[in-house]
């Protein structure tokens, strides 16, 4: 390709981004493909000659797109925004063109000095102390363009370990630091990013996942309590990682009582404002920031919600000479004439970006944020994070609407959590369902041993009417899982003989009246049965045979789904149909297992009724199962085609659609 072929062919590509990100609503959000669909799309080995540039660029929709998560859709509510904009993609378009690698002042001028200006601007509009500010008098700190918050957290940490680790030298000179760097503990909530837990494995330190309150904050009384328990067994704690909009449910650590409890105890404290920190861009939204004079360092991604695109990690320390050793190296290639004056930014001056951070090289990512903030101006950045808050707000309102939902976690910025009332695997069926349409993209996320579902508004775009367009498909989709729960599946028999199929008559009513709004299970004022399909034979030979009969496929079993209103005790750990993780299963236990009762229950699907009392029923069940042991069932890791239960093939009585003992047989 030369020069003008060049012109010609960027023009095509602009042209083309321009049509892709102005009709993604009309694109599936997730592909449907499998793992290696492009491996026969693609040669085997590289052309030994050039290709024709219309032959490249056909198959990007042929060969690229297919495979492409969209994550700009208005329909995109997975994970957390990663946002672009025409401005951020100009500034990138050229800085790929200068493409220069910007790790000392010398290298690229402008690349360090925009960025120090940048930095020090973004700072002053989320309203961060002057300490983190480059060109302050009474500043030690400055801020950095890292590639993820990961890698900031990583910096971080190194930082504060070398940090402490020269504070113990001082009273220990001979010992080695390997020793003193066994000793160092760091804490992070439960409910931190993953990026923590790696960055201990790293650094090779111990990291503390703490418990976190009612509003998955954590609190000052846990840290505390953790420090003194551990300065207990000879540990020396170090660091804390304190979040602002946790992964799961954008909850906020409580900066006001651990920032003080750091100051004290003398840990580096970082915050992770990963998504969160684009709306502090917004007054309204900086009591979460109550405390932050206190850290020590503080990171959030600009790449998420503020619509300059991947990568892009804003940095901040409050002391960089702390930095500077961690990662000072000196090489005499590196040098050069000014090596000593102001012009490379730092107090004493002398070093540059490449000691704030692992790699040598750097780009130049301040163009992209530069172009950014000046294109949109503060005003309208932060009119987006409103934007996509009060979509949130709608989202939000909707599900609370919907009795058949409930929402487990508080609502922050644009995150909204929510499952159905019910056992997880419902809200897990109805996931699974959304994602396979391509419709939209959800995640999933545990809280409190609850299966939930993350709806994050990502896209600048979305609009009231996208938002009701999603809603409306997750409602489909709930129904759907509650008509399978209120629908008995009958067994198909192939070859073996004296299975009876029988659907039993279908429950009435509206499956949500079944559960109260937090999540208890109404007491039905009658008991009303659904026959269950039964099997004819007792024998061994039966039994052994039901190997070879298929069934329809039923939802994978989380808990019972009471038509009747008994209560349930859950029996973790038991293996279900087709799945390789564990689940939950629960039997009926109220009203059935008192030894004095004598309540007769029917049968249907023979076309005669029997009757049997409870302690008769109850006599043809092993007595590990009557004791609900978890042990009972663990030793049979294939209970369900093992005849170790043969009495549990009779017509159980309970006749409810999902019936625990029908899964067992």
């Amino acid at each position: 390709m030369d020069q003008e072929e060049y012109r010609q062919r960027g023009k095509e590509m602009v042209d083309y981004i321009f049509q892709y990100l102005t009709t993604l609503r009309e694109r599936r959000v997730s592909p449907d493909v499998k793992p290696g669909y492009m491996r026969d799309q693609l040669p085997h080995r590289a052309p030994l000659e050039s290709e024709n540039w219309d032959n490249i660029f056909q198959d990007i929709e042929k060969i690229i797109m297919p495979g492409v998560v969209h994550w700009q859709s208005p329909h995109m509510h997975a994970y957390f925004p990663a946002l672009t904009s025409w401005p951020s993609l100009l500034g990138d378009m050229l800085a790929d063109a200068i493409n220069c690698l910007g790790f000392t002042w010398a290298s690229s001028p402008a690349c360090t000095e925009l960025e120090m200006n940048v930095m020090d601007w973004l700072a002053q509009m989320l309203g961060l102390p002057d300490m983190f500010l480059h060109y302050h008098p009474d500043s030690r700190g400055g801020g950095i363009l890292q590639s993820t918050v990961s890698e900031s957290t990583l910096v971080a940490l190194l930082a504060a370990r070398k940090n402490k680790i020269l504070e113990m030298k001082t009273l220990e000179p001979d010992a080695e630091e390997s020793t003193l760097n066994s000793r160092l503990v760091a804490y992070a909530s439960d409910q931190a990013h993953s990026s923590v837990e790696k960055a201990g494995l790293i650094s090779l330190v111990k990291v503390r996942f703490l418990p976190v309150d009612e509003d998955f904050s954590l609190r000052g009384e846990t840290l505390r309590e953790a420090i003194e328990k551990d300065r207990s067994h000879g540990l020396v704690p170090f660091f804390v990682c304190a979040t602002l909009g946790t992964t799961g449910v954008c909850a906020f650590d409580n900066l006001e009582e651990l920032g003080p409890i750091c100051a004290k105890e003398g840990l580096w404290l970082h915050i992770d404002a990963a998504y969160a920190g684009t709306a502090f861009l917004c007054p309204e939204f900086r009591p979460f920031l109550k405390g932050v004079e206190h850290s020590d360092s503080f990171t959030f991604n600009p790449s998420k919600w503020m619509m300059v695109h991947f990568d892009c990690t804003a940095f901040w320390v409050k002391d960089k000479c702390k930095l500077q050793q961690t990662f000072s190296v000196n090489p005499i290639y590196l040098r050069h004439p000014n090596s000593g004056s102001a012009t490379d930014f730092m107090s004493a001056m002398r070093l540059g970006f490449q000691h704030w951070q692992i790699p040598l090289s750097r780009r130049f990512r301040s163009l992209k944020l530069w172009f950014v903030i000046r294109s949109f101006g503060v005003k309208n950045l932060q009119a987006h994070v409103r934007h996509g808050t009060e979509m949130a707000k709608y989202f939000e309102s909707l599900v609370r609407s919907d009795p058949l939902f409930e929402i487990p976690a508080k609502r922050h910025l644009g995150l909204v959590v929510f499952r159905l009332k019910g056992p997880n695997w419902m809200t897990e069926k109805v996931l699974k369902d959304l994602n396979k349409s391509g419709s939209l993209f959800l995640i999933p996320a545990m809280i409190q041993d609850k299966f939930i579902i993350r709806f994050t508004v990502t896209s600048q775009f979305t609009t009231e009417k996208d938002i009701l367009r999603d809603w409306s498909l997750i409602q489909r989709a709930a129904v759907q899982v509650f008509d399978l729960c209120r629908t008995p599946k009958p067994v198909i028999s192939e070859e073996v003989p004296g299975v009876i199929s029988s659907p039993g008559p279908k429950p009435t009513g509206v499956a949500s009246h079944f559960f109260l709004e937090k999540g208890e299970r109404k007491m039905s004022s009658s008991r009303r049965v659904t026959a269950q399909p039964r099997r004819a034979s007792l024998s061994s030979a039966g039994w052994l045979s039901t190997e070879r009969a298929r069934v329809l496929e039923e939802p994978p079993l989380e808990d019972t789904f009471v038509e009747d209103g008994l209560n349930t005790t859950s029996l973790s750990n038991l293996p279900a149909h087709n799945k390789k993780k564990a689940r939950s299963l629960s039997v009926p236990t109220a009203g059935l297992w008192e030894p004095s009762c004598s309540k007769a229950v029917s049968f249907e699907g023979s076309g005669k009724s029997r009757f049997h009392t409870t302690e008769k029923f109850l006599s043809k069940l092993p007595g590990e199962m009557l004791m609900l042991e978890k042990s009972a069932f663990k030793k049979f890791l294939k209970f369900y085609r093992v005849p170790s239960f043969p009495e549990c093939t009779v017509q159980c009585g309970l006749q409810l659609p999902c019936c625990p003992l029908q899964a067992i047989v």
